[in-house]
């Protein structure tokens, strides 16, 4: 008989793709084709939201309203988890997120994509520190397995969590990108690609300093930004500088328009002090797109060989990356070629394994 794995994805706001979001349908997906385990989704979204996918498969589906406080809906969690636990006979609980609900007699599974709060407290309200340090080592005291999205994660949990560590395992994700065109043809344009929400770690004075840095040589390189930036901090770098400029804007774009973004642009800039892991990088790099990315440990781990990287925060050095891809034709080919092959190293098939090996392992074992 199949086991039974509760999906819990109640902390990911309603029929509205996040990151975490997206991370878990990619993995359901390989996992629902795997045909291992009898699954069970509770979440927030409707039915007829989720990709095909998972809406059109057999596994049993219970939608509860969203609630937007943290606390609040953890709380409501571990109210409800232990009946719906007893009711559909689950055998495991996995959490696509950090932090969640943990009551109920079920193995239970949670996965670390970051730990921002740890490493940059000093970036956020002192409220969201608070409840990332009430809520992060209660279920990592109730988790048979974390799952670290990264080495890097993993060497965090180490670092701020020690007594966790020992229940971590490294499972990479990939990109949530279908690669349509694998020859694209490359925009005259040479333009860079910046893909993110700006927060306080995506190194936008970086990029601004080296773009002005540029500028005031007399060289041109137009880059443009794929994301929000809502507190305007590519604008106000760039007002402390002399005749500072910054990326134009594209907003968001549909998933189609970015792997087009991909395919024909010149590079992507990755100026980051501190990543999780760095997902644009392998969606980049699938479109052989090269990498010009900070030189710290997850970058490197993420981006390979397909990238040149730049001592972190250093805006001449990453100026003097972007002004090589430009004009080094021979530079830009061999790069690209490297990114592809490690893009490689990345697939959902990859990731449903290991993380049904992990279920299996946690089943098999008494904690």
């Amino acid at each position: 008989m199949k086991k039974r794995i509760l999906i819990n994805h109640l902390l990911e706001p309603a029929n509205k793709l996040s990151g975490i979001s997206n991370y878990l349908f990619f993995l359901m997906e390989s996992i629902i084709k795997r045909n291992e385990f009898e699954l069970v989704l509770l979440t927030c979204w409707h039915r007829d939201k989720l990709p095909a996918e998972i809406a059109d498969s057999n596994i049993v589906f219970i939608e509860k309203e969203y609630i937007n406080s943290q606390a609040v809906n953890i709380a409501n969690q571990n109210y409800i988890l232990p009946k719906i636990i007893r009711d559909y006979n689950i055998d495991l609980v996995f959490n696509c997120n950090p932090v969640g609900g943990t009551r109920g007699k079920a193995k239970k599974v949670f996965v670390a994509h970051d730990l921002y709060f740890d490493v940059s407290p000093q970036s956020y309200k002192w409220h969201h520190r608070l409840a990332w340090n009430i809520f992060f080592p209660l279920a990592g005291k109730a988790a048979d397995a974390i799952i670290c999205v990264s080495n890097n994660t993993k060497n965090d949990v180490q670092r701020y969590h020690p007594k966790l560590v020992k229940k971590t395992q490294v499972i990479h994700e990939a990109s949530c990108l279908d690669v349509i065109d694998s020859h694209p043809v490359r925009s005259a344009e040479k333009a860079g690609l910046f893909v993110a929400n700006l927060s306080p770690n995506k190194g936008a004075k970086t990029l601004v300093s080296a773009m002005t840095y540029l500028k005031n040589k007399g060289i041109h390189l137009p880059v443009y930004h794929v994301g929000r930036d809502d507190h305007s901090r590519f604008a106000a770098h760039a007002n402390i500088l002399k005749n500072g400029i910054y990326p134009s804007s594209l907003g968001y774009v549909s998933a189609e328009k970015l792997g087009h973004l991909y395919a024909t642009a010149r590079y992507l800039a990755f100026p980051s002090h501190f990543e999780g892991f760095g997902l644009p990088i392998i969606e980049a790099q699938s479109y052989g797109l090269p990498i010009i990315a900070s030189d710290i440990p997850v970058l490197r781990e993420v981006a390979g060989e397909g990238a040149l990287f730049f001592p972190e925060g250093d805006a001449e050095a990453m100026a003097q990356c972007m002004q090589r891809l430009y004009e080094d034709e021979h530079l830009f080919t061999d790069i690209s070629i490297k990114a592809r092959i490690n893009a490689d190293r990345f697939s959902w098939e990859k990731a449903a394994k290991e993380t049904s090996e992990l279920f299996l392992h946690c089943l098999d074992h008494t904690a």
